[in-house]
């Protein structure tokens, strides 16, 4: 929950330094920590299925677990943290074009990141410090996730220029 708050806050003092709004929004910052908090949990307890169902710490288990989690996990991941704001929002209605445009934008990103992250995750930590080390680097992804989910539109949306 904290990282999310803290992520929202940093992605927001951006926009306010950079115009592109004029103050702090709290219910915003909120919803991102009630996002936060929810996929913490789950990922919490995914962690732990994992190291159930692929126990060991070959290469092959390593490579495995990181498959799964980038594969498997993630999109589901990505569905609790949309599906949260969208219930907090009142806005389930776009939930699925978000999911299919911002939610792949944010999927596309955490290729990059998540696989060597997750390596290093499941083969040098012990199951105690994951969800630490996860939420590390999830920081970066705590910044960027409200950068795409309030600043991307949806295709569909219309723009009004109030210039």
């Amino acid at each position: 929950m904290a990282m999310g708050v803290a992520g929202d806050l940093v992605q927001q003092h951006y926009e306010i330094l950079t115009d592109r709004e004029d103050s702090w929004k709290p219910v915003r910052t909120a919803h991102m920590g009630a996002a936060g908090l929810t996929t913490g949990v789950l990922t919490h307890y995914w962690y732990i299925l994992v190291d159930v169902f692929i126990p060991g710490s070959s290469l092959r288990c390593i490579i495995k677990k990181v498959l799964y989690d980038q594969i498997l996990f993630s999109p589901i991941n990505l569905t609790v943290y949309f599906g949260t704001v969208a219930i907090l929002e009142g806005s389930t209605k776009h939930l699925k074009d978000e999911l299919l445009e911002k939610g792949k934008k944010i999927y596309t990103a955490e290729w990059i990141v998540w696989p060597p992250a997750q390596f290093i995750n499941f083969y040098l930590l012990p199951l105690r410090y994951r969800v630490l080390f996860d939420n590390f680097i999830s920081f970066g992804f705590d910044i960027y996730s409200p950068y795409v989910k309030y600043r991307c539109k949806l295709k569909n949306e219309v723009v009004i220029d109030e210039s």
